[in-house]
């Protein structure tokens, strides 16, 4: 799996760590073996880009460790600048990865028949000058680079979504990730529903099966 960040342009002036964070953007990143190449809008006057989140190449393997079914895939981001400024004043994120199995219907909406949910927060402390990532309610792990901590946020290699060792028949497998607006601070979330610059998301990627 490859998970590369890409900043917006026309970003204004941050703090010391979040442009460390922003330069490291245009860095190559390497997870797993495979690297990603991440680039930047080199002019300053373009307009400012909407956030983005894709998936790419996602699909179920066999988990090494036991019986089941994890996924593997890359993951890109880019950051608009409101994004980035509200995690520079210490407002905490939460993304949620969704996985689900179901069952296609070409009348209505796919039958959804079972479905695994990952929730992970991060949080700018500028005292310490750490990133802080939670997921699923485990033992926060603390980041010096905003790239490293939105990895550990949105990152789907190796993520166990199934435990039993056959996988059912005539369900699709799905994924999203997304910025959950209604975790936001109150003053935010109006802006999160509806300012592009606030909505981030993949939408659903289907999710090759073996």
């Amino acid at each position: 799996m490859a998970f590369s960040m890409r900043p917006s342009a026309g970003v204004p002036r941050f703090s010391r760590i979040v442009q460390g964070a922003l330069r490291a953007f245009v860095a190559a990143l390497s997870l797993a073996g495979s690297l990603a190449h991440a680039s930047s809008t080199p002019a300053s006057s373009d307009p400012v880009l909407t956030p983005k989140l894709t998936i790419s190449e996602a699909m179920l393997v066999p988990s090494l460790e036991s019986a089941g079914f994890e996924i593997n895939g890359q993951v890109s981001v880019s950051l608009s600048v409101p994004l980035a400024q509200a995690i520079e004043r210490g407002v905490t994120l939460s993304f949620v990865s969704e996985f689900v199995l179901a069952r296609p219907r070409w009348w209505w909406w796919d039958e959804e028949r079972y479905r695994r949910n990952r929730l992970a927060t991060l949080t700018f402390h500028p005292l310490t000058r750490q990133f802080r990532v939670t997921v699923d309610g485990s033992k926060p792990q603390a980041f010096l680079d905003l790239t490293e901590a939105l990895r550990a946020c949105l990152a789907i290699r190796g993520w166990r979504v199934w435990n039993e060792p056959e996988l059912p028949i005539g369900l699709i497998a799905k994924v999203r990730l997304s910025l959950d607006p209604n975790e936001l601070p109150k003053a935010l979330q109006v802006n999160a529903l509806t300012d592009e610059d606030w909505k981030l998301s993949s939408g659903w990627r289907e999710v090759r099966r073996p």
